[in-house]
C-alpha cells in the first residue's frame, strides 16, 4: 500500500476536488466553506499534483484542472494505518473501539458493521 500523508488542510482541498471529480482552483475556492486565498489554494493543489502525487494536472486553455489520482479509500486506508501504527500499537481492535466510542449509530449503521462482521468470520 503507498503511503499518502496530508495535512488536515490539503485532505479539505482533495475533499472538494474528490466531490467535483474535476476542478479548478478557482472551483476549488468556491467549493470551501471558508475562505482562502486564491494563491494558497493554488500552491498546495500545485504541491498536490507535483509532490505528493495525488492529483493530476491538465492544462485546459489559461488555466490547469485537476482530477484525483488517488481514490478517497486509497488514503482513508493508508493514513487509518498510519493512525493505527503510531498511535495504537498497531492495534486494529483499539482502532475500531476508538472509531466507534464517539459516534451515534443509526440502526443501518449497526446491521451494515454486523454484516462485515459476519463476511469475515465466514471467510475464516
Amino acid at each position: 500500500m503507498k503511503d499518502y500523508r496530508l495535512t488536515h488542510y490539503e485532505l479539505e482541498l482533495m475533499g472538494v476536488i474528490w466531490e467535483l471529480e474535476e476542478a479548478s482552483v478557482q472551483d476549488v475556492c468556491d467549493a470551501l466553506p471558508r475562505e482562502l486565498a486564491y494563491t494558497t489554494v493554488m500552491t498546495t493543489l500545485s504541491l498536490l499534483a507535483k509532490k505528493k502525487k495525488v492529483l493530476k494536472r491538465i492544462k485546459r486553455g489559461r488555466a490547469y484542472i485537476y482530477q484525483p489520482a488517488v481514490t478517497r479509500e486509497e488514503v482513508s486506508q493508508s493514513m487509518l494505518g498510519q493512525l493505527k501504527q503510531v498511535l495504537l500499537g498497531d492495534s486494529l481492535p483499539t482502532l475500531m473501539v476508538n472509531l466507534l466510542e464517539n459516534e451515534n449509530m443509526s440502526e443501518d449503521d449497526i446491521s451494515a458493521l454486523k454484516n462485515a462482521i459476519n463476511k469475515l468470520e465466514s471467510n475464516q
